[in-house]
């Protein structure tokens, strides 16, 4: 090197070049990387719709109680816990968060890009631990949107300007698709939704195929499987004093399976031989249709038309319900073949006797006065004196 210190200078200079080269090169670059990456911690705003919810955030002073009309500012990471009496409203950025009774979520990721030249999305992710949510993504012409939902059974990729509902329990998790698109994976295996599809992931099972929204609230509502599977039967002697039960079993009629009610000898005495099952189930947001729909067939009522009362009928159904303000009404419907003694039918339906017939109502959603909000139970009954009659096929269809 001493003797060629030449060749030591253009070493330098060489070296001086190459690191110039490099920093025009990397500064830039890296500046563009963080201004196209770099991103910010986004807010959420929880509000209380009814009864008092609980926040956790991250860190601080621990759960914060908000009662009906409060709201609060929160963090990514925070937990919003409604009860079975309660509901919130979640809002992130434009996107909203509906929080149905017995509710629990976790706001995992809240990120937005810190510059307007960023390419990046806006970021929410969230955990449903338990409960019903239904979620409506913003439409984001300008920035994209990564909305993901994690739950026990699998995770959900949902699409910007879109309508959704995840019903999620220990075991089961319901996707369902108003309007947009969502891809749910679990064990392996992607499914795609489109609107008006809707899917189900079991604990450690892959997501059933995609079917139409329209769902089935009955349990066990063809009678194939034991009454004992979703039904209860029993009797109410009323305050007559009669002591003569009737009585419902499982049959085969014109090779058709059917729950038969069936009463002799009830000497004019009043007595309801009931299938009643427990449904407590919130109607959807967005559902447009509450339909009830059976298969049903008359062979013998002693008392005419629906007694002396109206609402005695050798058939009746009666759909029980809370509305929007909290209070219990019901929706009843009874059927009879014969009214020679010209009393009473009110809600009643005239069928032909000794014959299939296959009755479907109206949208309850548009002929009740007040809107259903949460569906109680539903009661399938005899009522009367003496009465023979059969149902099968009993649906109550939302949509």
């Amino acid at each position: 090197m001493k003797a060629k210190p030449e060749r030591l200078a253009w070493l330098v200079l060489l070296s001086a070049f190459a690191a110039f080269c490099l920093l025009a090169v990397a500064v830039p670059l890296g500046i563009r990387y963080y201004v196209t990456h770099a991103d910010e911690i986004g807010r959420a705003d929880v509000e209380s719709l009814a009864g008092t919810i609980v926040v956790e955030q991250p860190v601080g002073r621990g759960p914060t109680p908000l009662s009906k009309g409060e709201r609060a500012d929160v963090r990514e990471g925070s937990m919003v816990r409604v009860d079975e009496a309660s509901e919130a409203f979640v809002t992130v950025f434009d996107h909203t968060l509906h929080l149905y009774p017995n509710t629990t979520i976790r706001l995992d990721r809240i990120r937005f890009p810190r510059y307007g030249a960023s390419t990046e999305p806006h970021s929410v992710y969230l955990t449903v631990l338990g409960g019903r949510v239904d979620i409506g993504t913003a439409l984001s012409p300008q920035q994209p949107l990564d909305f993901r939902v994690s739950t026990l059974q699998g995770d959900s990729v949902l699409a910007a300007d879109g309508s959704y509902a995840l019903d999620v329990s220990n075991d089961l998790c319901e996707t369902t698709v108003y309007r947009g698109y969502a891809s749910v994976s679990a064990n392996g295996v992607t499914a795609t939704l489109g609107p008006g599809e809707r899917t189900e992931v079991m604990l450690g099972q892959a997501p059933q195929p995609s079917t139409g929204v329209a769902r089935q609230l009955l349990v066990n509502g063809d009678l194939s499987l034991p009454l004992s599977e979703g039904w209860l039967a029993y009797n109410n002697q009323g305050n007559d004093g009669g002591s003569v039960d009737g009585r419902v079993e499982i049959t085969i009629d014109e090779g058709r399976r059917a729950a038969r009610f069936v009463r002799v000898g009830g000497d004019g005495n009043h007595c309801e031989t009931v299938l009643e099952q427990k449904i407590d189930r919130l109607l959807p947001d967005p559902v447009t249709s509450l339909t009830l729909r059976a298969t049903i067939k008359l062979e013998h009522q002693s008392l005419s038309g629906g007694g002396y009362l109206g609402f005695e009928y050798p058939l009746m159904i009666r759909i029980t319900y809370r509305d929007v303000y909290d209070s219990e009404a019901e929706w009843v419907r009874g059927f009879y073949y014969q009214n020679v003694d010209n009393l009473p039918i009110n809600q009643g339906v005239e069928l032909p006797r000794d014959r299939w017939y296959t009755f479907e109502s109206e949208n309850l959603l548009e002929s009740l006065s007040v809107r259903p909000f949460r569906i109680m139970s539903i009661r399938i009954y005899a009522s009367g004196w003496d009465y023979d009659s059969l149902i099968t096929d009993v649906q109550l269809i939302e949509q």
